[in-house]
């Protein structure tokens, strides 16, 4: 019987199985985010009746906007996908379905790039080699990085301009390290080749022995290089119209993220116009979107009180509790329901997979007694 070998930095593509740890981190995140809203709730002394004068209408034009943005992120995705991929023939069954998971992966982990790992899984699975279905899954990243920090600059700027000085200067601050964090992790490798130090070979050898540090090394040295491959030939002139795409599919998700807030508060009562909405959304999701707390649980909640207040003079937890929930809660149970089949229907192919490689291993060991 002949053994195949594998390229080490190709992603496994007999299906996908959601590592532990994830799983807790959803549990903790499903859990912490929604008591957080109860508690917020409770003792700020919102009233059913300050719920219904918002009204239910503000609540699912909010949800609807929310919900509509996955549909944004499956056409980017498979914009992105098809432009990058470089085959015209790939087959794209399941795509819509591993974006919308993808997204629940984000949004109830610490990180919001999480996702990323599952799509770049989707994408060897279909043939995509290692370096660059990581690299198609992280520069729909870094597209809705760019874009989210410049109008989480705007939403800064705005409130320094209008006396939050400490909290305006806060989220632009932090709107450019991540920028700068970003664009020296990703942007970088695609102009130079990223070279790892023989001194991590060493510390490898020392703590896990030669032959595997080697191993650990060479893996290491494939991987980052295929890396850098994948990032200069993605990042050229002639990928230019797929990254404008993204950029304008972005926007109108950012908008959409930004007329949530925007049918909610002007039910609440502020007259606030779409854009000044959106870049409220961005700043107050600059300081939300570190890793502190899953979801920006808690964050969150505190950020857009204290931004409404000092610039708006509008204080109004009714408003801010819907809003949350429209567009977290709401989307954690639609991208978790998608979820759960996504989960059933990749562990049903890993069961296949095994069972007719099973079936193949008899047969052969049928056909060598004979």
């Amino acid at each position: 019987m002949s053994q195949e070998t594998t390229d080490p930095t190709e992603a496994p593509t007999g299906g996908f199985k959601l590592p532990r740890s994830v799983i807790r981190w959803i549990a903790v995140g499903l859990v912490l985010t929604s008591a957080v809203v109860i508690i917020i709730t409770l003792y700020s002394g919102v009233k059913f009746s300050d719920f219904e004068s918002i009204g239910f209408l503000a609540f699912g034009l909010a949800a609807a906007a929310s919900v509509a943005r996955l549909l944004v992120q499956i056409v980017r995705f498979r914009v992105i996908t098809v432009g990058l991929a470089d085959d015209p023939k790939m087959d794209l069954s399941g795509l819509a379905l591993t974006r919308v998971s993808s997204e629940f992966i984000s949004i109830a982990t610490p990180a919001s790039s999480t996702g990323v790992f599952l799509r770049t899984a989707w994408l060897s699975s279909k043939g995509v080699t290692g370096g660059k279905a990581l690299w198609i899954g992280y520069f729909e990243v870094l597209i809705e990085v760019y874009v989210g920090v410049g109008l989480g600059i705007a939403g800064g700027l705005y409130a320094f301009l209008k006396g939050a000085v400490v909290l305006g200067s806060t989220i632009a601050a932090i709107a450019l390290v991540v920028l700068i964090g970003y664009t020296i992790i990703f942007i970088i490798p695609a102009l130079r080749p990223v070279k790892v130090p023989h001194f991590v070979f060493r510390i490898a050898e020392y703590l896990v022995g030669g032959p595997r540090a080697t191993a650990l090394y060479l893996h290491a040295v494939v991987g980052s290089l295929n890396f850098s491959v994948s990032a200069r030939s993605i990042l050229t002139r002639r990928m230019l119209p797929v990254a404008v795409k993204a950029v304008v599919l972005t926007i109108v998700e950012d908008l959409l993220e930004g007329a949530t807030l925007w049918f909610v508060l002007n039910a609440a009562g502020l007259k606030i116009d779409l854009l000044s909405s959106t870049i409220a959304v961005f700043g107050i999701d600059t300081i939300a979107q570190l890793p502190i707390s899953i979801g920006g649980a808690g964050i969150t909640e505190l950020t857009i009180q204290a931004y409404l207040t000092e610039i708006y003079g509008f204080s109004s937890w009714a408003s801010i509790i819907i809003w949350r929930i429209a567009t977290y809660q709401v989307l954690l149970a639609t991208t978790g329901i998608i979820f759960l089949f996504f989960v059933r229907k990749y562990t049903r192919n890993i069961q296949k997979v095994h069972e007719e490689e099973n079936q193949k291993d008899a047969k052969g060991f049928l056909q060598d007694g004979e």
